[in-house]
């Protein structure tokens, strides 16, 4: 059976650096692309990283069926295109997701019949280490960073999860999130 591993974390964990390193070192897994009605930050291109879509196209899609899965998050929406799925798991055993806290719950817990759900929880060592990462992206105000930070650490979120890693060792997370993949 085809698997959809749904990456969650608090923003800044490094869950794009490991699911980069998959995409790059796993012939057999692909991603999906997310529409968002937020505005690309200075180095994301359209249909790369997101599809940039404004909010009456987002409000079609959801009335034409067309989401996995969408939220609402910091303001802006994101949202799963069930079509986007199905493309990626023409051509690859394995579709990896990377929603906030709300949208993986709503994937992992629907039970699709065309695919497993897997859900994997990446979290940084401490607050502390987390907010630093989240300064030196330097892609937040004082005010979005509050917010994340806020949102960070939703324990009860946790159960909603098969596999948690710690991203403390880049290298060891890399070798973790590698097994996961390979073996569940």
């Amino acid at each position: 059976m085809k698997k959809v591993f749904v990456f969650s974390g608090p923003s800044g964990v490094g869950k794009s650096t490991l699911i980069k390193y998959l995409l790059t070192n796993l012939e057999f897994v692909g991603m999906t692309i997310s529409c968002t009605t937020r505005a690309p930050r200075f180095d994301e291109v359209h249909g790369v990283d997101y599809y940039f879509i404004s909010s009456e196209e987002f409000e079609k899609l959801i009335k034409d069926g067309e989401f996995l899965e969408h939220v609402e998050c910091y303001g802006n929406r994101y949202g799963t295109l069930k079509r986007e799925v199905s493309n990626v798991l023409k051509s690859k055993d394995v579709c990896i997701l990377d929603l906030e806290f709300e949208g993986a719950y709503n994937v992992i817990s629907k039970g699709e019949v065309n695919f497993k759900s897997i859900g994997v929880l990446i979290l940084p060592p401490s607050m502390k280490s987390l907010k630093n990462r989240l300064i030196n992206r330097k892609t937040e105000t004082e005010e979005s960073l509050k917010k994340r930070i806020k949102e960070s650490f939703r324990v009860k979120e946790i159960a909603n999860y098969e596999y948690v890693i710690i991203n403390d060792d880049l290298e060891k997370s890399k070798q973790d999130i590698t097994d996961i993949i390979t073996s569940a």
